[in-house]
């Protein structure tokens, strides 16, 4: 059963076409890598299938039902963001702001029900964040921030989470330790996972299937360990790019003409 279903997808922005004619179906409980060089589209498909795009034509649809048709708070409960750049005010706390994942459930009028702030204790708590709950947001380091805007998404409870960039900022060991946390709750909680990543080793470690997006358009679609090795990547990134087998790992290492 997918639960990202993209038919025939087109965005414009004027008369630039950004994405043409996308067709992609994402399975429960599996993760999508979307990998293209700057410039292919790939931050406007994973907007497009979290309804922050308006759809030239085509459709996009999360456990069958169409984003386009859904208000805001009946999209929050079915697919999450986390943004390449997300806003992250001060003065609030940790606790807070991972609360805010909560709102499409009891509005912004209502003060928060126990069941949510189990949700956000038991998130707080998956991602190591307990200690840091009546923290001021300012006050984290780049890894913190991110596992706190990961914690905010999943406390959404969705089933389907977007990612742009989520490692953007983070060093080796953070970027590392923020995926496994995402892999643990695909194993864990069969998330679905739809997001996009520059590091092309990372992709490849992380993903069950990566898609290979260029001016708009799908040119590979398949296993990550298949992609990674195609003819077609190193094409498509105009340049000579290696595939080095590391410990069982694909590691993609660029070479100089």
């Amino acid at each position: 059963m997918s639960w990202i279903d993209v038919e025939n997808l087109r965005v414009t922005a004027g008369s630039k076409t950004l994405l043409s004619d996308v067709t992609l179906h994402v399975e429960a409980g599996t993760w999508c890598t979307i990998i293209g060089p700057n410039g292919a589209g790939k931050t406007t498909l994973v907007e497009s299938v979290a309804g922050l795009r308006r759809i030239a034509s085509g459709e996009v649809s999360v456990a069958g039902k169409s984003i386009a048709q859904l208000h805001e708070r009946a999209r929050a409960r079915l697919v999450s963001l986390v943004p390449q750049q997300p806003q992250v005010p001060a003065g609030m706390t940790v606790q807070d702001y991972v609360g805010l994942g909560r709102v499409a459930y009891h509005g912004l009028l209502r003060a928060p029900s126990r069941e949510d702030k189990n949700v956000v204790e038991s998130v707080l708590d998956r991602l190591s964040l307990s200690d840091f709950a009546q923290r001021d947001v300012v006050t984290l380091s780049g890894g913190e921030r991110q596992r706190m805007v990961l914690a905010r998404a999943l406390a959404q409870s969705t089933m389907v989470i977007v990612l742009d960039e989520p490692t953007t900022g983070l060093d080796v060991r953070h970027q590392m330790e923020l995926l496994e946390l995402l892999k643990n709750e695909v194993a864990d909680c069969g998330l679905t996972v739809l997001a996009t990543l520059h590091d092309l080793t990372l992709a490849g470690q992380f993903a069950d299937r990566l898609v290979l997006l260029d001016e708009g358009e799908v040119v590979l679609d398949g296993a990550a360990r298949d992609v990674v090795r195609s003819r077609e990547l190193s094409e498509r990134y105009g340049m000579n790019l290696r595939v080095l087998d590391v410990d069982g790992s694909d590691v993609i290492v660029p070479v100089r003409h």
